[in-house]
């Protein structure tokens, strides 16, 4: 019964791109105003962590928002 919880990397790497898959990206979560952030590097079919990081460094107050818009 021990090793049952051991994943192989096959099903590590599966499990990680289903969380991937399940991410949203910024057009889904802004709509059309996704595009008003091309200006800081963000691409609007970023995820949104990838976003939230890229503006953490040239926008922190937008990158405040978009977290917290994307948890509420």
């Amino acid at each position: 019964m021990e090793g049952f919880w051991r994943f192989n990397s096959a099903t590590e790497h599966f499990l990680n791109w289903m969380c991937v898959a399940d991410m949203a990206s910024v057009l889904e979560l802004l709509g059309p105003h996704a595009y008003a952030l091309a200006r800081y590097g963000v691409s609007p079919q970023d995820d949104v962590e990838t976003a939230v990081r890229k503006l953490a460094a040239r926008a922190p107050h937008l990158a405040r928002l978009l977290r917290e818009v994307a948890t509420s």
